[in-house]
């Protein structure tokens, strides 16, 4: 019994498989490349690095996962470079574009293009002017506006047709702006507008909320409005929405993880297990609220009926705001 006590020692301090993993049809034989489709710091460059960390802490996968950037073209140049290594060991981040890319021309690539592998959670926007504006609440911006759409430039990122290009036009129209005669300018990232606009090249940003307390920190930022259901959490707690504004202003930004089109069932089966096992974690509710980010957990066929419809609901909104080319 005494022989055998260091193999029973080794056995149990040694580590031990992901259960959900044992008896899998397919795994990664090699490196994972984890594609963001923004710039380094990004929102999605933090959900990719998130869902990094968890697995990685967890060894989930059983091979490094590795995230680069590839950001621009909606999107598109991230699963554009994920499609072209379509074997299971290349995901990307999937969010609002896969839906409204079509209908604003900024790139082909739909949800149909890729393979949906989970929805992880709900983002929203927060509207922000230099510390130094005029521009003291969402009152002020409606006044502006009203006498002029033009009158004042909102900056987003990345790139046209971005969740938060559709934020920023679901906040004009709720107050009661005409977004065809509005300025909208495009930026690679949240992080370039945010920087953009304290050279004076923008009036407003609309970013994700996880960018703006660094900057509201600094104080050289100030917060007008969230585009959300209610107030977030936290260092953005004092935020009021637009509702609270007396505006009709709501937008949900959702987020997700997709692989290549043509992805197996194995393979899929094989990530949906990884992305679960990201959703259960500690370590993941963590980022969820430090992130401000809401949970909503999904996969499978009620994933992809909710991806038509919002494609549908998508491309009735994008009409309705004048972003459809």
């Amino acid at each position: 019994m005494l022989k055998r006590l260091p193999l029973l020692v080794l056995f149990v301090l040694g580590p031990a498989p992901v259960a959900w993993a044992q008896g899998q049809p397919w795994k990664p034989t090699r490196p994972v490349t984890f594609v963001s489709p923004s710039s380094p710091a990004g929102s999605l460059d933090l959900t990719a690095r998130s869902i990094q960390k968890v697995w990685d802490d967890a060894r989930t996968v059983g091979v490094p996962v590795v995230v680069i950037n590839k950001p621009g073209a909606g999107n598109g140049i991230a699963w554009g470079y994920m499609n072209d290594r379509g074997d299971g060991h290349a995901i990307s981040i999937g969010n609002t574009n896969l839906v409204s890319n079509a209908v604003t021309g900024a790139h082909p690539y739909t949800h149909r293009d890729v393979t949906p592998l989970a929805l992880m959670f709900d983002d929203y926007f927060v509207l922000v002017v230099r510390a130094d504006s005029p521009l003291k609440s969402m009152a002020d911006v409606r006044q502006r506006l009203r006498a002029d759409p033009g009158a004042l430039a909102v900056g987003f990122g990345p790139g046209i047709g971005a969740g938060s290009h559709t934020a920023a036009a679901v906040a004009w129209k709720g107050m009661g702006i005409d977004v065809r005669k509005s300025r909208f300018v495009p930026y690679k990232s949240a992080g370039d507008g945010l920087v953009a606009m304290l050279a004076g090249e923008v009036d407003v940003i609309c970013g994700t909320a996880v960018n703006m307390p660094p900057y509201l920190a600094s104080g050289r930022v100030r917060a007008l409005g969230v585009i959300g259901p209610q107030r977030l959490s936290g260092a953005l707690a004092g935020i009021p929405t637009m509702k609270e504004q007396g505006m009709e202003a709501v937008f949900t930004n959702w987020r997700g993880v997709v692989g290549a089109k043509g992805m197996t069932r194995e393979q899929v089966a094989f990530w949906e297990g990884a992305l679960s096992v990201v959703n259960e974690s500690g370590t993941w509710k963590k980022e969820l609220e430090r992130n401000f980010w809401r949970a909503n957990f999904m996969t499978g066929p009620k994933l992809r009926e909710f991806l038509d419809a919002e494609a549908l609901r998508f491309r009735s909104l994008l009409t309705e705001l004048g972003l459809n080319r």
